[in-house]
């Protein structure tokens, strides 16, 4: 009997540390900070990409296709900026003849983002940068025609300060397409659960928040035109759960 509350003294000591530890942003900072985290994360996410991309093979298509047909209307280089582009998982989806600059604050998805690239002739992979969305300086004012943005927004640390430098490097009429999974309902289960599970949810996903209201930041950031479709992820396994509320659409400068 001693050793059976040993036992579950034991045990609700590992889960109140494990408790403690994800609602700690110190902890939490330090970990997803570290290198070992963010080479396991860019494996991850490079294995990751395949299975959403059949989640939301429909949308992304509908979403370059869209932007394709703005290049229709673009003089000269196609070029795209792509924020947050992890190991390449858009890359069959960029229009023909266009040009990519690569940014990810993530130095270990570059090896990924230069195989995959490899397996497409169909646009030129013109520029790595390893920064983040809040402070692109490598990135002139207005030289960019299109922005793109998928899952991305969800891990800025700061949301305004990333939209804002999106508007800065954009060009007059530039486009900003986006798809990001977002914030449920308020007053559904999903919602309590993404406001119970947020902390601990950004230990698995590189600091990502599942509560996101990214398209009223998108709304509010100051361009002249915001067109969007809402949507559910469907046939995703069961930890998708937090992450199938999703909006999906295009901004203009």
């Amino acid at each position: 009997m001693a050793y059976v509350l040993i036992l579950s003294i034991c045990v609700m000591a590992v889960v109140v540390c494990v408790m403690a530890a994800a609602l700690s942003e110190n902890v939490r900072n330090a970990v997803i900070l570290s290198g070992s985290y963010k080479r396991a994360f860019a494996a991850h996410i490079n294995l990751f990409s395949s299975l959403y991309n059949k989640a939301v093979r429909k949308h992304k298509e509908e979403l370059f296709a869209r932007m394709e047909k703005k290049f229709q209307t673009v003089q000269g280089d196609k070029l795209i900026l792509e924020v947050g582009v992890g190991t390449g998982a858009n890359f069959e989806f960029l229009p023909r003849g266009s040009s990519l600059i690569a940014l990810d604050p993530n130095s270990h998805m570059e090896h990924y983002l230069v195989e995959n690239a490899k397996r497409f002739s169909h646009f030129h992979l013109e520029k790595i940068v390893c920064g983040r969305a809040e402070n692109m300086d490598a990135i002139p004012d207005e030289s960019i025609d299109v922005v793109v943005c998928t899952l991305t927004l969800c891990s800025v640390e700061d949301m305004e300060a990333a939209l804002a430098e999106i508007m800065r490097v954009l060009k007059p009429g530039g486009h900003f397409y986006f798809l990001e999974h977002v914030a449920a309902e308020a007053g559904t289960w999903r919602k309590t659960l993404q406001r119970t599970f947020d902390n601990q949810w950004k230990y698995f996903s590189d600091g990502c928040s599942c509560m996101r209201e990214t398209l009223t930041f998108i709304e509010n950031a100051g361009f002249s035109e915001v067109d969007y479709l809402k949507f559910f992820l469907k046939g995703f396994w069961i930890i998708g759960y937090l992450m199938r509320p999703h909006v999906v659409g295009y901004a203009v400068k």
